[in-house]
């Protein structure tokens, strides 16, 4: 399996998977109740995250940066320069490879 999102916002993360299951692509949400663990464990280790077969991972990820069009535009995202992972505007590193946010 891949992680194909994170965030510690878990009905972001809900929105995307009932996205993926209307679409027959099998996925689950891992951390969905780790928030407990917050403090104990470093933060970013307990937010929800969306995981899909292998197999399915390019598909998904195209389906979801098409839904991103109907996401309220309020929010600051920014593009990893690294890996092209997006991200929500209050992280100052990419979660997938450890790169940090770019200056605009």
């Amino acid at each position: 399996m891949k992680k194909l999102f994170v965030s510690q916002n878990l009905i972001e993360v809900e929105m995307r998977k009932e996205r993926l299951e209307q679409a027959d692509i099998r996925c689950m949400i891992k951390n969905q109740r780790s928030s407990s663990l917050a403090g104990e464990i470093p933060f970013t280790e307990v937010f929800p995250e969306l995981w899909v077969q292998d197999e399915d991972y390019d598909r998904a990820r195209r389906l979801l940066e098409e839904g991103l069009v109907l996401l309220p535009s309020n929010q600051d995202m920014w593009t990893c320069a690294g890996c092209g992972e997006r991200h929500e505007g209050q992280f100052g590193t990419c979660w997938k490879c450890g790169r940090e946010r770019t200056s605009v």
